[in-house]
């Protein structure tokens, strides 16, 4: 039964039914998940033990070593669209990692087939291995675009306001946020604007800019610190910017406020 709690898992159904085999999805930074941690598709899909029944006999620390540690040093190593996977038992699989701002996010296997591949089996193989990485980055695209249209806006808006909070003192960019939502940058974008109404670099100079009026209100520190403390990097771009916004410089801001 499909449950609405899986929405990725008829996608994968349907591309075993078309492909002719099983797929298993290693998610690392819980990327195919609903803002509450719900994941997208089935869990069993996280174990080769349970997708295949030739790997259930195989020992567990070894599959884990393998088809885990193993294969992400490697797919971190080499950053291959697509590989082969053999294992000590004779089997063979496709492999593809999918990398979302430089970071490893996904791994998605099909599979499984012995050492002794019949020549039509080695065309579904090689097929595959074109067919794959596409499906991955889709379904990569898919579970965003689900996110971004569901529920979840109030949970993200409190993620993007909690990065810039935390963040707003250092030099930081979409593609940073985009990391820490683990969203690509067009997507980071776009779901900036559609829960918080602003562009990102609006929302990041909104909160330096309130930081920086707590420090004129309430500190000594000279203009300059006070740059520095809030992230601008230069004097000369905080008093513009500040003046772009309050009508008045910095140093006439906290005379106005101690008259």
């Amino acid at each position: 039964m499909r449950g609405k709690m899986f929405e990725l898992e008829p996608l994968l159904e349907d591309f075993e039914l078309l492909c002719g085999c099983r797929l298993t999805l290693h998610d690392h930074h819980h990327v195919l998940a609903d803002p509450d941690g719900t994941p997208m598709f089935r869990p069993e899909r996280t174990s080769h033990r349970r997708t295949y029944a030739a790997c259930g006999k195989a020992n567990r620390q070894y599959c884990i070593a393998h088809c885990m540690f193993r294969f992400n040093a490697e797919a971190e190593r080499t950053r291959s669209r697509c590989r082969i996977n053999h294992c000590r038992e004779g089997n063979i699989e496709v492999a593809v990692p999918v990398f979302r701002n430089g970071r490893h996010v996904i791994s998605l296997f099909a599979g499984l087939w012995h050492r002794r591949v019949p020549e039509p089996e080695r065309k579904r193989i090689a097929a595959l291995c074109r067919l794959l990485p596409v499906f991955a980055d889709g379904l990569l695209n898919e579970a965003e675009r689900i996110k971004a249209a569901g529920p979840g806006h109030a949970a993200q808006k409190e993620k993007i306001r909690a990065f810039i909070a935390e963040n707003f003192n250092r030099r930081i960019s979409t593609h940073d946020l985009a990391g820490y939502l683990a969203l690509s940058v067009t997507r980071t974008c776009h779901a900036v604007r559609e829960t918080c109404g602003k562009p990102f670099s609006e929302l990041l100079t909104d909160e330096r800019l309130a930081h920086a009026e707590l420090f004129l209100r309430h500190t000594d520190y000279r203009i300059g610190e006070i740059a520095g403390l809030c992230g601008f990097p230069s004097v000369e771009h905080f008093t513009r910017t500040f003046h772009r916004r309050n009508r008045m410089s910095p140093g006439q801001f906290r005379k106005s406020i101690r008259n």
